[in-house]
């Protein structure tokens, strides 16, 4: 009897063992301490990368879609004061001084004439919707900055599904040191904390304490080289050497981090909604001594991702007029891109979508 017990209660003891194996496994942004710490953060930098390559179309679409708000060419914006036919209008102005100045300056005379023709051929207003915007992207956009790259900062025209791809360098780039000071911080302040701990535990501060510095390292790191991605999103500059030399010769090196405040702001309440969501979901869906299944796992990633992604937009969306500074995509300005007035802060910036985009 006494023999059943202890086989018993060894495979309790091996089923609990096999459950918290499981879930540590699970548990994949946390270096366990076992193993290579750098290869942790090798990994997770190309998790990283792996995560903002395959869903940047969808990113590009979202910053089409965020500042093109206030587009004057947009008739669907609240800031619009006209119909469509203004914005076709103001294309086909743009579209006919290029042609002339091409052709008065000697241009190439096929160029003057394809410019030309472009004048009296109907050129949509931005879209609002996701697909919309998206073919937009890949159709009229890339066709109207073909027809205006002697006026234009860009001479790289990128057709078709390609498009939705322009900027995506600044990510892997990006990604790479940005995870790696990421996992780096964290675990680095974590030990602090648990060093100085008289138990020897990490405590509820010193968890806030890691996150935050994990946070603030990487997005010192990714806020600017994110806001030359959404700059070359909407179709300026040549590459990101190009674009980092032109706004910090017209705007100052403050451009590049002018969206830290609102980037950190917007990443510290999206961590924390995404993974208590995370976590309620998974309490909710995995019965008391059942094993955490990865199915499970991925269902209340993803819908701690979507609830704080929708609870973060406004922020998002402050970031990007902040990162932009009210550039439109380069097909519709036809113009190098400036600054439209001074540069607006965080208070600027949300009387202004406020006033013009409504909440």
């Amino acid at each position: 009897m006494s023999s059943s017990n202890n086989n018993d209660t060894m495979n309790l003891t091996n089923d609990t063992n096999d459950d918290n194996n499981i879930e540590d496994e699970l548990e994949w942004e946390e270096w366990d301490g076992t193993g290579s710490f750098w290869n942790h953060c090798v990994a997770g930098s190309i998790a990283g990368v792996a995560e903002h390559t395959l869903l940047y179309p969808v990113d590009t679409v979202k910053t089409h879609i965020q500042a093109c708000a206030s587009c004057p060419h947009n008739p669907n914006g609240a800031a619009s004061s006209g119909s469509s036919s203004s914005s076709s209008s103001a294309m086909a102005n743009l579209l006919k001084n290029t042609a002339a100045a091409s052709s008065s300056s000697g241009g190439n005379s096929s160029r003057a004439a394809y410019n030309s023709s472009m004048v009296n051929r109907h050129t949509p207003s931005p879209p609002q919707g996701m697909m919309s915007t998206m073919r937009y992207i890949m159709t009229n956009q890339a066709t109207t900055a073909a027809a205006l790259n002697n006026s234009t900062t860009s001479t790289t025209n990128l057709i078709g599904a390609a498009r939705l791809w322009r900027g995506v360098q600044t990510m892997v780039l990006g990604c790479i040191p940005a995870h790696a000071l990421y996992f780096s911080s964290y675990e680095i302040t974590k030990a602090y904390f648990i060093s100085t701990s008289p138990t020897h535990e990490l405590s509820y501060y010193g968890g806030m304490a890691a996150g935050a510095a994990a946070t603030i390292g990487h997005d010192c790191v990714m806020t600017p080289l994110d806001t030359i991605k959404q700059r070359l999103q909407l179709g300026h500059y040549n590459g990101i050497s190009h674009a980092c030399k032109q706004m910090i010769q017209t705007e100052g090196l403050g451009s590049l981090f002018r969206s830290f405040p609102v980037t950190v702001l917007t990443n510290v309440p999206y961590g924390m909604i995404m993974v208590s969501t995370n976590e309620l979901f998974k309490q909710k869906w995995t019965a008391p001594g059942e094993k955490l299944d990865l199915s499970t796992c991925l269902v209340s990633a993803s819908i701690g991702g979507m609830v704080a992604a929708a609870a973060t937009t406004p922020l998002d969306r402050m970031k990007t007029f902040l990162q932009t500074q009210q550039l439109q995509p380069a097909c519709e300005q036809g113009t190098c891109p400036k600054l439209v007035g001074k540069p607006k802060g965080l208070s600027e910036g949300i009387k202004f979508i406020v006033k013009n985009d409504g909440y």
